[in-house]
């Protein structure tokens, strides 16, 4: 395993819902039909910061500009 400088930050469903301003229901049938990057610890979902930032960066750039 790598060491890396910034320690490893992992987002619930409900903190990465409330960025996405999208329910948790809605995340978690998102992250069912692959997505959204996720997985579970414990039973319970997970999604790494630096991969949902990543996926966010991914889905902005497809949206076609205004203009």
């Amino acid at each position: 395993m790598k060491k890396t400088d910034n320690p490893i930050k992992l987002l619930t469903l409900a903190e990465a819902a409330e960025i996405l301003k999208i329910s948790k229901r809605t995340l978690h049938r998102m992250i069912q039909n692959r997505q959204i990057p996720a997985f579970k610890v414990g039973g319970q979902w997970r999604i790494l910061e630096s991969r949902f930032q990543e996926w966010v960066q991914e889905e902005e750039n497809l949206i076609p500009k205004a203009g």
